[in-house]
């Protein structure tokens, strides 16, 4: 299967053994607890501002907010800020036609990596004839009009965005010296990195350190975006659910109060098992990759160095075995407290992956949609809108997605009422 070839092919994701670790081992003091904690008002100044941005986006589509939409905009301006120093302007309100047309080349760039027969011809071709995927994208990238040419050109033009971003703070390294512990962001951990060591330098070409920037992009919103819109998605179809939901959030104080990262590890108990079965329910990665390092033996089958294997997170998120009726939304499953949580197979539910090649950003991510639940929630309620199809067309690809949106109505509170 080579349907991954479409992400960049130096970055983490898809990189190995001694370059990997190198990679892995620069940035994982990002996603650190301390580090997390910091960013809460950057997260928050975002997620004030999407939600600014409902009641104006709503008039807009006759009382509908598309909250995928919205949830990609918060989600890439996050991830811009965290990550690059940044700030795209998505989620603001006169964000303008660069901005709208940044989101129309993101959303492209994520939604046509799929797995299906609607793919791109190329994609398409290696589920069925995979040694011919590779030469059959060189020429119909090149051949214009197609689905392959398009994707293309847009990943060219968000590569050349990221390029942007690297460029740049190289320039502000340059003015202001090594520029080292001036920032502490994702990229800024690449450079320093590289510029400490020779070892490094070699091993973080320009090229990687490139390519790790645009998958960071990626992977940092997209699958954030999804989340979050799944979560209020289900929550606004299940009244019992959204009653729990807002209780939590009304008892931690009065709208407008901020969790710390501490409190909102602590104290909101069912906003936690709200995400867990939102991210069981509709699993945000259809297909996990692995690949043989050494001949190794798995449920009696030889299998040698060098073979390809792909677990389902999805389909073991919806194994009756381990979850009692598999196809309710039901948030309780996930009490810490309840026999059924105690007696589930540690990787029955396995979103982020598994071991050491596990998501190194999920941490930032949960604490992402955590926080934009509690901000959300504190002012308004949410409906599903009669011009949504249900239950939603789902579209597979390297990151599950709605193949329509999610269209909500969104509801203003009243202090202390629903």
């Amino acid at each position: 299967m080579y349907l991954i070839l479409k992400l960049p092919t130096l970055a983490l994701h898809l990189i190995r053994d001694e370059r990997w670790s190198a990679m892995r081992n620069t940035i994982i003091s990002l996603y650190q607890p301390s580090h997390l904690a910091g960013l809460i008002p950057t997260m928050q100044r975002c997620i004030e501002r999407a939600a600014d941005a409902i009641p104006a986006a709503a008039a807009q589509e006759h009382g509908d907010v598309d909250l995928s939409d919205l949830s990609l905009k918060l989600a890439t301006d996050v991830i811009g800020q965290a990550a690059f120093g940044v700030d795209f302007g998505l989620t603001v309100t006169s964000g303008g036609c660069e901005a709208a047309e940044f989101v129309r080349e993101h959303v492209h760039s994520t939604t046509t990596l799929r797995m299906d027969l609607s793919a791109p011809l190329s994609v398409a071709l290696g589920l069925v004839a995979p040694a011919l995927q590779g030469s059959a994208r060189r020429l119909l990238r090149r051949v214009p009009g197609t689905a392959d040419w398009r994707v293309a050109r847009t990943n060219d033009r968000l590569r050349a965005r990221v390029d942007e971003i690297v460029a740049a703070r190289h320039r502000e390294r340059g003015r202001d010296g090594d520029g080292e512990g001036a920032r502490r962001d994702f990229l800024s951990a690449v450079l320093d990195a590289r510029d400490r060591s020779a070892a490094l330098r070699e091993l973080l070409t320009p090229e990687h350190v490139s390519a790790l920037t645009y998958e960071h992009l990626l992977a940092g919103s997209a699958t954030t975006a999804f989340t979050l819109s799944s979560a209020v998605y289900l929550v606004a179809g299940h009244p019992e659910v959204e009653a729990k939901l807002l209780a939590e959030v009304d008892a931690f104080g009065p709208p407008g109060t901020v969790p710390t990262a501490d409190e909102l590890q602590h104290r909101f108990p069912y906003l936690d098992q709200v995400i867990k079965e939102a991210m069981r329910f509709y699993t945000v990665s259809p297909l996990i990759a692995r690949v043989t390092s050494q001949q190794v033996e798995l449920g009696g089958y030889k299998l040698p160095k060098g073979t390809w294997l792909w677990m389902a997170p999805g389909v073991l998120a919806r194994d009756a075995a381990s979850f009692t009726d598999p196809g309710t939304f039901r948030p309780e499953r996930f009490d810490l407290a309840g026999e059924e949580q105690r007696r589930r197979h540690p990787c029955a539910h396995i979103p982020f992956g598994v071991g050491p090649r596990a998501c190194v950003g999920q941490r930032f991510a949960l604490q992402e949609v955590k926080l934009s639940v509690v901000h959300l929630y504190q002012r308004f309620v949410f409906r599903r809108s009669p011009r949504m199809e249900s239950p939603p067309e789902l579209q597979f690809g390297i990151v599950l997605s709605f193949r329509h949106g999610v269209k909500l109505v969104a509801v203003e509170r009243r202090v202390g009422t629903a």
